[in-house]
Parts: structure tokens; C-alpha cells; sequence
């Protein structure tokens, strides 16, 4: 595995997540970013977490997600 330099996140209310050990699925309802600590905890319809945490979910309404499903390991 090579070591990342960078990563970007975007995270926006309403967007739809997977969490816990069984990824259930959760819509992000609040940001929070703490100056002190730096930390960033999001408020789900699941409960509270710390931002990094969870899963992003597949959409399968953007054009060609279901196209080819080799994609998907590529």
C-alpha cells in the first residue's frame, strides 16, 4: 500500500452514509468543528460520530455506476 500525501473530504447535511458494524445507512443532519481540539463530529439520524468513521455510500443513480460492474474494482 503507498502512503497517502493528501486526501480531501466533502461531507454535506442531508448526505446519506453507512455506519456502524452492520452499515446501516444515515443521513448526515449537523457539522460540527471543534477549534480546540480539532476535531470534527458529525450528527447522524444513527447517532453522533467522529467525522472519518463511516462509509461513503454507492450511488447507483450517477450515469454509469451499473454500467460495468468490473468498475467497481478498477
Amino acid at each position: 500500500m503507498k502512503p497517502l500525501k493528501s486526501i480531501a473530504v466533502q461531507l454535506e447535511v442531508g448526505q446519506e452514509i453507512e455506519v456502524g458494524p452492520n452499515n446501516k445507512r444515515a443521513k448526515i443532519t449537523k457539522i460540527e468543528f471543534h477549534e480546540k481540539s480539532g476535531e470534527i463530529n458529525i450528527n447522524t439520524t444513527q447517532g453522533p460520530r467522529r467525522a472519518l468513521t463511516f462509509k461513503l455510500c454507492e450511488d447507483s443513480g450517477k450515469a454509469g455506476a451499473s454500467s460495468n460492474p468490473a468498475d467497481k474494482f478498477r
